[in-house]
């Protein structure tokens, strides 16, 4: 039996993304769930802001903003940067978190992200009192530690990133817990059962 909830914005769980938006001169952090990649070639990710936010203004200012994948230990300063406007506040300063240059744009990662995506604006879509901000990644930068390169491929050790995730309506932030199994390769075993029968 399931329980029919209607039309409802669960879904989960999704990554406790901070965008940071402006420049190394003047960064802005905000924390954002509706948040995701939505193609690889190029690679973009979709960003959705409530259109009130400051983060959006800056954004709409620059074309670019930077996708900071905090760890979970994290939580508590990714919560305050979700409470508080970067109108008001030098949020920075209030989490302790450290501004670095982007690469191949103007606005900074934060250092204290394992992961972190900068990325140019290369469109929105108007959703209601949404705003969907896409971006092409233009540059991924992750901690050289959290990587190690297999057959001239990186390989990310999920487990030593250890990203904070969301889980929306119980409004609670958790990690990802253990490896279930491996992409592409989990239900091989099913497959070939199909093939089989």
């Amino acid at each position: 039996m399931k329980t029919e909830l209607g039309p409802t914005d669960i879904f989960f769980p999704v990554p406790a993304a901070l965008i940071v938006s402006g420049t190394i001169e003047h960064p802005n952090i905000a924390t954002i769930a509706w948040a995701g990649m939505v193609s690889s070639t190029p690679p973009t990710v979709g960003v959705s802001f409530d259109q009130r936010r400051y983060s959006l203004d800056l954004i709409r200012k620059t074309k670019e903003f930077t996708l900071n994948i905090p760890r979970a230990e994290h939580y508590r300063e990714t919560d305050y940067c979700g409470l508080v406007s970067g109108r008001k506040t030098k949020k920075f300063e209030t989490t302790g978190f450290t501004a670095i240059p982007g690469r191949q744009i103007q606005t900074p990662i934060i250092k204290e992200c394992p992961f972190n995506l900068e990325c140019r604006v290369t469109g929105e879509v108007e959703l209601g009192d949404y705003r969907l901000v896409l971006g092409k990644v233009v540059n991924t930068r992750i901690d050289s530690d959290k990587v190690r390169i297999v057959d001239n491929r990186p390989m990310i050790d999920i487990v030593q990133v250890n990203p904070l995730v969301y889980c929306a309506t119980i409004r609670e932030y958790w990690n990802l817990g253990g490896k279930l199994g491996d992409a592409f390769k989990a239900g091989k075993e099913l497959l070939s059962q199909n093939r089989e029968g």
